[in-house]
């Protein structure tokens, strides 16, 4: 320390970066100004004037308060106040216990946690993220400002690090990171920014460089304070920060970091796994630890699903990766159960909160005030997306709403939360192991119980609606508006006959959720449900008992077939809807009743149902219906062997649908455009007209893919595109539709459908070996209304 032995008031000491002016009461700092209150500062001349040597309490409370009695703890606020001033080197101010202060002339402390320097190089390759570097790098170059922001653990400084290290020959004056994980203190940012690049901010004017400051949501404010200060200073000078929310900054443009792609449910090869950057990341973090390791076909189902639980989140996937070489890859899988306890091996040179999942998460969840940490625990019990006014009805009653959408905006902001903008209505979701953590906080806080009571009955109302407007919205807008909704139907049903549910808001949702159902072609998992509530003890009212036995007739319909219980349901609700003079229903019914007597044989009898439905559309002028019940008629009249009225009547029905006139063609389960064409098909080939029924056939199967609607797709690959394929003798088209067919059947646990993929299957064999019991099998399968086996 260098004192000056005259003190004009143009003279100053200088200690280390700071220089002090007496006679001016001004403080700098690499030749910033530090503001300090005029009692602090002349403590600090006095300790500076004394050369290091200990100051007692009593001579500076006398000096510096003029003689004035004060207590002791008004110099120990001075010395705060000092040490606050000086941030970063505050260790500058050494205390004697028992006999007053001293400043350090030994050294210059350092900021403790300042970066080094030198940019870290990059340990391992950069996976997946090829996109999004090239955005991040475009971004740099055209913004002074950018944000990388996302949620714990999805790979922000593993991205901001390659940046860096791509720019390196770009900026002349360097390339520098600045970590503030380990800052505690918002007076402590800057002096760690400053140590870290090594020159004071008056000195950026002419510099050139790209600062890196990572990880700053928990500083965002005081980040954002330096960012803007040092930008005023350096027109050179570029900032990436990364942080789990945006800082809010003056000319800050914020990137969204989102997860890894990850496979579909329907991936088997490890080609088509390794198409996604989720599962390279977790094979290539794999074979670092287990040299032997390649990804082949037996492992590919099992590493994607990994991926998929894990969200594509890098850290969880590393994390995962890391536990292969006990667990193998299916214990793994098992392991996610519990997915806080498994994931725990993170490296030992990681920061703390990047050693286990839980600990990334507990970092994020930390954030969050009080109002916020409920609402984040209360939206788990969502199983999927959901409405603001959802978040609103089930995790915050007791607030306005308009409170509510702030508390949400918040934890998209701080990356707890996925905003989803793609619709007309805006919807949130979790990523899956964000909720997990969510759920445990829950449980915690003793309000499992309220919350799902209160999730149940708010997708009551949502069932309640979709079932109202299912007759009245076209079918594309009806599933864009409630498709979503399915998951949160299944866990509120799980809930609510639960032993500590409530079953009649499980009967609720049950009355009315036939449309999803019928929509997502879910007959299986319906028929399962209503079995356990109709054969059970549970009382139901007669309205919702026929609604019930509607839906389990429809659902038995495809996933047994021609049953019995299949037409008691049918005739029971139609027993009640004539009770209650449900016009709807009846047609429902007969609708049922004429697909159970096609199936059974019983021609003539669906014949009948057919025109019942018929009379009664016309009857209450349902036009749309009416259609419908002439197509039905049709169907009956080919099994009939009338292939020229059959022809009339489908091609009518046909016109219509061509026209656009159906705005619902689920309304009975199934399409009935897509069916039309395939029983056209049936019709125009045994009338002679090989080459348009195949091209109806295909028409159909195109139809019913273009809508994703597994149960009419199954409908046109097993009475359309099959049967005319097996009649021209086309082996290696049946057998690629076949197997689709089996498979689409089972995913959506469609039994019937299931049957006629058999009996295709069947038919190749037999052609192989028996050529008579192959064309013996094709005759039945091309005039019965159901597979050989199920309908007697």
């Amino acid at each position: 320390m260098a004192v000056m032995d005259s003190l004009r008031d143009d003279r100053s000491v200088a200690f280390g970066r700071y220089q002090l002016f007496p006679e001016l009461r001004v403080l700098l700092r690499d030749g910033e100004k530090i503001d300090l209150g005029p009692r602090a500062f002349d403590v600090l001349r006095m300790l500076v004037e004394a050369n290091g040597k200990v100051v007692g309490k009593d001579e500076l409370i006398a000096t510096v308060w003029g003689g004035v009695i004060v207590e002791e703890n008004n110099l120990q606020a001075q010395m705060s106040a000092i040490r606050r001033a000086l941030g970063a080197d505050r260790d500058m101010i050494a205390t004697e216990f028992g006999r007053g202060y001293s400043l350090s002339v030994s050294r210059n402390a350092p900021a403790p946690v300042a970066a080094s320097p030198a940019f870290p190089h990059p340990l391992t390759p950069l996976v997946g993220r090829a996109a999004e570097l090239d955005d991040v790098l475009r971004l740099i170059a055209e913004q002074r400002f950018v944000t990388l922001a996302g949620p714990g653990g999805i790979g922000k400084t593993r991205l901001a690090i390659e940046a860096g290290h791509h720019l390196r020959g770009t900026f002349a004056d360097g390339v520098y990171m600045a970590e503030m994980a380990k800052i505690a203190e918002s007076d402590l940012v800057r002096p760690a920014i400053e140590q870290c690049l090594q020159l004071p901010y008056v000195q950026l004017r002419d510099k050139h460089l790209l600062l890196v400051i990572d990880n700053g949501e928990h500083l965002a404010d005081a980040v954002a304070e330096v960012v803007e200060t040092l930008l005023n200073h350096g027109p050179g000078l570029r900032i990436l920060v990364t942080a789990q929310e945006p800082l809010d900054g003056a000319g800050e443009h914020v990137y969204r970091l989102a997860p890894l792609a990850v496979p579909p449910a329907d991936t088997h090869t490890a080609e088509q796994a390794l198409t996604h950057a989720a599962v390279r990341l977790f094979v290539e973090r794999v074979a670092a630890g287990l040299h032997q390791f390649a990804l082949d076909d037996a492992a590919a189902a099992t590493v994607s699903a990994i991926c998929r639980q894990l969200d594509g989140l890098p850290l969880a996937l590393e994390l995962a990766a890391a536990r292969v070489p006990v667990l193998g890859i299916q214990g793994v899988l098992a392991g996610l159960t519990d997915r806080f306890k498994l994931l725990t091996a993170g490296r030992r040179t990681a920061l703390p909160r990047q050693r286990t999942l839980r600990a990334a998460v507990d970092w994020s969840h930390n954030l969050l005030d009080e109002e916020e940490r409920k609402l984040f625990r209360r939206l788990s019990a969502f199983a999927a997306e959901f409405t603001a006014d959802a978040a609103h009805h089930v995790g915050a009653p007791e607030q306005e709403s308009w409170h509510t959408i702030d508390l949400l905006s918040a934890l998209v902001s701080k990356s707890l939360l996925q905003s989803e903008l793609g619709g007309a209505t805006p919807r949130y979701r979790f990523l899956e192991t964000i909720r997990f953590y969510a759920m445990e906080k829950l449980a915690d806080s003793g309000e499992v119980a309220l919350t799902a009571q209160r999730h149940a009955a708010f997708f009551a109302q949502v069932a309640q609606r979709a079932s109202g407007d299912w007759t009245e919205l076209p079918t594309q807008v009806w599933r864009r508006t409630y498709q979503a909704d399915i998951d949160d139907i299944r866990s509120a049903l799980d809930w609510a006959f639960a032993p500590d549910g409530d079953e009649q808001t499980g009967i609720d949702i049950l009355t009315h959720a036939a449309p999803f159902w019928n929509q997502l072609s879910l007959h299986g998992e319906c028929q399962r449900r209503l079995t356990l509530i109709l054969n059970g003890s549970v009382s139901i009212q007669a309205r919702q008992e026929m609604m019930l036995q509607a839906s389990y007739g429809t659902s038995l319909a495809w996933a047994r077939g021609p049953v019995a219980e299949t037409g008691k349901a049918w005739t029971r609700a139609l027993d009640l809807a004539h009770q209650l003079d449900d016009l709807e229903t009846r047609l429902r019914a007969h609708y049922g009743l004429w697909l159970y007597a096609l199936r059974c044989d019983r021609y003539q009898e669906s014949l009948s149902q057919a025109r019942q439905l018929t009379a009664l559309a016309r009857q209450i002028g349902d036009e749309d219906t009416v259609i419908t019940g002439e197509r039905l008629a049709g169907v009956s009249l080919y099994f009939l062997g009338d292939c020229a009225e059959a022809r009339r009547l489908i091609e009518m029905s046909l016109r219509w649908y061509e026209r656009g006139r159906s705005a619902q063609t689920f309304l009975f389960g199934m399409d009935q455009y897509a069916a039309a064409q395939t029983y056209i098909a049936r019709v125009l080939w045994f009338e002679g007209f090989t080459g348009d029924a195949l091209e109806a056939a295909i028409a159909a199967v195109a139809r019913a893919r273009a809508i994703d609607h597994a149960c009419s797709l199954c409908c046109a690959l097993a009475e359309g595109w099959c049967l005319v394929h097996a009649l021209n003798g086309d082996d290696e088209a049946v057998a690629q539709a076949s197997a689709t067919l089996i498979r689409t059947a089972d995913q959506h646990g469609l039994g019937f459908w299931r049957s006629y993929g058999e009996m295709f299957e069947r038919w190749l064999e037999a052609r192989r070996h028996d050529p008579l019991a192959a064309a013996a099998l094709l005759d039945r399968l091309a005039h019965s209304g159901a597979p050989p086996g199920l309908n007697g």
